[in-house]
């Protein structure tokens, strides 16, 4: 299973509590298609820096390990910062990815619905539960998860077409 790349940087002010974002946001639910990939990794860069140097270097090292496939160092580091920085919605995504490429869904669904909490509008960790929600045969809900990931990115080609099939799927049957 590919691990997901999550980018860092260290801006100023950062994090999902970042006032930037909502206006990048609001560029990317209102704007056009050419601005959407510079506005996604804009407010993923943002999401990335903790504010915390310390944990920014575990983050990287953490992304590194796992993109590496040492996940047993990566899940270690990650531990580490969700532990100093539990408000960091980006420690527990890049945890959960983690543990969904170590093939731990409990512990990765856990991670996911933390980031959630911490921060609605995680379009990205939204597709991958629905990803998760379709392999385990739920799709309606898969449905409705791609669907809040477009509300919050609606230039999501792959979860555009995903919630498209769905639709078709879920009006072909009885209710």
């Amino acid at each position: 299973m590919a691990v997901l790349v999550l980018m860092t940087a260290s801006p100023a002010f950062a994090d999902q509590t970042d006032p930037r974002l909502d206006q990048l946001f609001e560029e990317l639910r209102v704007g056009d298609a050419r601005r959407a990939e510079e506005n996604t990794a804009r407010i993923i860069e943002i999401w990335s820096d903790s504010q915390s140097d310390t944990v920014d270097l575990l983050y990287e090292r953490a992304n590194l390990a796992a993109n590496n496939g040492a996940f047993d160092l990566s899940l270690a580091l990650l531990d580490h910062i969700v532990g100093l920085a539990p408000n960091f919605a980006q420690g527990y995504a890049l945890r959960g990815t983690v543990r969904l490429a170590a093939e731990n869904r409990a512990g990765a669904i856990e991670d996911f619905s933390k980031v959630l909490e911490l921060e609605p509008r995680q379009f990205e960790v939204r597709t991958t539960l629905a990803e998760l929600l379709l392999a385990g045969g739920e799709r309606r809900d898969a449905y409705e998860m791609f669907q809040k990931a477009l509300e919050w990115n609606p230039h999501d080609d792959y979860a555009r077409r995903q919630a498209r099939m769905l639709r078709r799927e879920i009006d072909g049957q009885e209710i």
